[in-house]
């Protein structure tokens, strides 16, 4: 296996040599065509690669991948639409772009009829999709007895 990362996550491939396109989709940004892919070599600062363009992942030097949407993601925080322009983000950035202070409130994920709480874990790497859905939930305060 060859690892490699996009906004510093960590992600496989099976093969060495992958182009734009497959790795976005490992990544889980689809459809590919919404982002742009660049690639860091030697602390050279990012370079744009096109979808069809092949990296070897073994090659000296990657450092790494940035992954952007072109356009303006629209999730949904309880049921109302929200503009994000960054395709990785935690459930603290998703309630601070909600308008709402972190301090009060936590994040839960709704996909489908499951629900992925973020009580516990507000610093949570979420590849953000359009249509994503989450709602947010009031912290009940601490009482010392």
């Amino acid at each position: 296996m060859f690892t490699f990362k996009i906004n510093n996550k960590k992600y496989e491939s099976a093969d060495s040599k992958i182009n734009g396109s497959q790795i976005l989709k490992i990544a889980g940004f689809q459809p590919e065509i919404d982002y742009e892919l660049l690639i860091k070599v030697n602390e050279n600062g990012f370079e744009p690669v096109e979808l069809t363009e092949v990296i070897d992942l073994e090659s000296p030097g990657i450092e790494g991948f940035f992954a952007s949407p072109y356009e303006h993601i629209i999730i949904y925080v309880d049921d109302e639409p929200i503009k994000v322009e960054e395709c990785v983000m935690t459930p603290t950035k998703i309630l601070i772009a909600d308008g709402k202070k972190p301090e009060g409130y936590y994040l839960k994920q709704i996909i489908g009829h499951n629900e992925i709480g973020y009580k516990n874990d507000r610093d949570h790497k979420i590849a953000i999709k359009n249509g994503l859905k989450f709602t947010t939930c009031k912290l009940e305060p601490t009482t010392v007895s």
